[in-house]
C-alpha cells in the first residue's frame, strides 16, 4: 500500500492535521494566559514555530481558531449527545438541554466567546457559506430539527438551512442577553424564552 493510500490520508494531509492541532492547542493556551485580545496572530505563529503566512493559510483570524476548536469539541461528543437527544420526549426539551450545556461552556470562556458569536453571525449572513464553515452546533441542530419533523412538531415546508439558522439565532439571542443584561440575566429563563420563540415560529400547523 502506498503512503497516499494509508489509513488517515497521505503524509502531507497528516502533517497538515498535526499542524492544525498544534495551532489550536497553542492558541487556546495563549488565550487563557494572555486573554483573547492580548494575543496576536504573530505570537501564535512564533509559539507554534511556523511563519505568520503559514498560520494565515490555516486560519484567517483568531476567531476562526476558536470556531475550529468548538467544532472539534462538538464532534468529540456528537455521537453521545445524539443518543441522549433521541431518548428525550420532544424538541423543546432537547433544545433546552443543548442550550444549557452551551451556556455553561460560554460562561467558562467569557473572554473570547463574544468574539466567537460575532464571527458566527458574520458567517451566517453570508450567501456563500459552505459546509466547512458551519458551526459546531450545526450537526446537533439538524438532528433536533429532523427529530422534530418526524414527530410532526416542526414544519417541513422550509429548507433545512433556514430552520438551522433560526435554531442558531435562538441560541445567539440567549448569549446576547447574557452580555447585555448581566445583573438581571437568568440563564434558565432566557433559554426557555428563546426556545419558545423558535418553537412558535417553526411549529407545524395542525
Amino acid at each position: 500500500m502506498s503512503i497516499k493510500e494509508a489509513p488517515g490520508g497521505s503524509r502531507v494531509e497528516r502533517k497538515k492535521e498535526e499542524t492544525k492541532k498544534k495551532i489550536i492547542a497553542v492558541a487556546m493556551k495563549l488565550f487563557g494566559e494572555r486573554s483573547f485580545d492580548g494575543t496576536t496572530m504573530e505570537q501564535i505563529a512564533r509559539e507554534v514555530d511556523i511563519a505568520k503566512g503559514t498560520l494565515y493559510n490555516y486560519f484567517p483570524a483568531k476567531e476562526a481558531i476558536i470556531d475550529e476548536y468548538i467544532k472539534r469539541s462538538f464532534r468529540e461528543k456528537n455521537s453521545e449527545r445524539i443518543l441522549q437527544l433521541q431518548k428525550m420526549p420532544d424538541t423543546r426539551s432537547r433544545m433546552i438541554l443543548i442550550f444549557s450545556e452551551l451556556m455553561k461552556g460560554m460562561q467558562a470562556h467569557k473572554d473570547f466567546f463574544e468574539k466567537y458569536i460575532v464571527y458566527r453571525m458574520q458567517n451566517m449572513v453570508s450567501f456563500h457559506v459552505d459546509e466547512s464553515e458551519k458551526s459546531g452546533l450545526y450537526l446537533l441542530a439538524i438532528k433536533i430539527i429532523e427529530l422534530g419533523q418526524e414527530s410532526a412538531e416542526i414544519r417541513d415546508d422550509l429548507p433545512l438551512y433556514v430552520l438551522e439558522d433560526l435554531f442558531e439565532f435562538a441560541f445567539i439571542e440567549v448569549v446576547k442577553q447574557f452580555y447585555m443584561e448581566r445583573e438581571k440575566f437568568k440563564v434558565r429563563d432566557a433559554i426557555e424564552q428563546c426556545v419558545d420563540l423558535f418553537m412558535n415560529g417553526v411549529k407545524r400547523e395542525t
